[in-house]
C-alpha cells in the first residue's frame, strides 16, 4: 500500500552510508559541539570569578532545570542545522520533503494541532482536579520572578526541540523505513518503538522510566498516524510543541526530569498508570477528531495489500 508522503523518501541519494552519517553528525555533532559550549562557558565563568575574587557556583548553575533549558535550546539547534545540511547537501534531498508532499508549509495546522491537543490535555489533566475537594500531592509553583525566563526559555527551545524530533523520526526515519517496506504499518511501529526508547532516560527511576516509553509509544504512534494520514508533518509538529510546552511551563511533576522547574503547578509524584491512560485517551481522541470525516485515509494505514492488483 502505496503513502505518498513515505514515497517522498525515495527522492534523492539514499545509500546505507549517507542514513548512517546524517544520524551521527546530526546527534553526534551536537552532543559534542554543546559539550564544547559548555566547557567553554564553564572556563570563562571560573576565569571571571577568579578575577573579581569570588566563585561562582557552578554546581547550582548547571543542575538547573532552567539552564537545562538553555542547553536544550542551543543542542537542538546545532542538531537542526547539522540535519538540514546533511539533507540537502548529503542526501540530495528537498528539505520540504520531509514535511508535506506540496512542498508548502502550512503554518495554520501547526496551529491547529497545537491547538486542540492543548485543550485535550489541559481537560484532561484538571477536569479531575476539579471534581476532588481537596488537590493532594499538587502545589501552585508559579513564581513571578521566573515565570518569564522560563516562559522565554520554552518558547526558544520547544518550538526547535519538538519541530526537529519531528522531522527526524516522523519524516526523514519514517521515510527511510518506506523505503525498506511500502506498507505504511511496518514504519510507523518501528519508528515510534525507537522513539519511545530514546525516552528511556526521561524517567527518575525505573518504574517512571519504564511507563515514560509507554507513554511515549503512544503518542509516537498517534503522531506517526497523524502524518501518514495526512501526508504532512505540520499537525503533529504543532502537537509536540505543544505537548512540550505545557508540561514545562503550566503542568509539572517531580519526577519528570525537570522537576525544579518554576511551572505554574507541579505534582510532587504523578501516578505514572493514570498519566498513561490519559494519554491513551487523548491520543485516540486527538485522532478521532482529525479524522472524523476521513476514516478511508485512516484505514489506509494499516492496509496489509493494495486494493488494486
Amino acid at each position: 500500500m502505496h503513502n505518498p508522503f513515505l514515497d517522498n523518501g525515495s527522492q534523492g541519494k539514499n545509500n546505507w552510508w549517507r542514513y548512517l552519517l546524517t544520524i551521527t553528525i546530526s546527534w553526534g555533532g551536537a552532543i559534542l559541539a554543546t559539550g564544547i559550549l559548555v566547557a567553554v562557558l564553564m572556563i570563562i565563568y571560573y576565569v571571571y570569578g577568579a578575577s573579581n575574587a569570588y566563585q561562582l557556583d557552578l554546581t547550582s548553575i548547571t543542575s538547573n532545570s532552567m539552564f537545562f533549558l538553555f542547553i536544550v535550546f542551543i543542542a537542538y539547534g546545532i542538531s537542526f542545522l547539522l540535519f538540514y545540511i546533511c539533507v540537502r547537501f548529503m542526501h540530495k534531498k528537498k528539505f520540504t520533503s520531509l514535511i508535506n508532499t506540496t512542498g508548502k508549509m502550512d503554518w495554520m495546522k501547526i496551529l491547529k494541532g497545537a491547538g486542540i491537543w492543548t485543550a485535550l490535555i489541559v481537560a484532561l489533566t484538571f477536569t479531575p482536579l476539579l471534581m476532588t475537594t481537596g488537590i493532594q500531592g499538587y502545589q501552585i509553583t508559579f513564581n513571578p520572578k521566573t515565570f518569564g525566563v522560563l516562559l522565554i526559555l520554552s518558547v526558544l527551545a520547544f518550538p526547535i526541540q519538538a519541530s526537529f524530533e519531528e522531522l527526524f523520526f516522523r519524516g526523514y526515519l519514517m521515510q527511510a523505513f518506506g523505503l525498506l517496506s511500502k506498507k505504511p504499518v511496518i514504519p510507523l511501529v518501528t519508528t515510534s518503538i525507537v522513539f519511545a526508547s530514546v525516552h528511556f532516560f526521561n524517567g527518575t527511576d525505573l518504574q517512571m522510566s519504564v511507563m515514560m516509553v509507554l507513554g511515549t509509544f503512544i503518542v509516537g504512534l498517534m503522531l506517526g498516524i497523524i502524518v501518514l494520514g495526512e501526508n504532512r508533518l505540520e499537525t503533529a509538529m504543532g502537537i509536540h510543541i505543544a505537548n512540550n510546552m505545557f508540561v514545562a511551563v503550566v503542568y509539572n511533576s517531580t519526577d519528570s526530569g525537570l522537576g525544579n522547574l518554576p511551572s505554574v503547578i507541579t505534582v510532587q509524584q504523578s501516578d505514572a498508570v493514570t498519566g498513561t491512560i490519559g494519554i491513551l485517551i487523548a491520543a485516540v481522541l486527538m485522532i478521532t477528531i482529525l479524522f472524523w470525516n476521513k476514516k478511508t485515509e485512516l484505514l489506509n494505514i494499516f492496509k496489509w495489500k493494495d486494493s488494486n492488483p
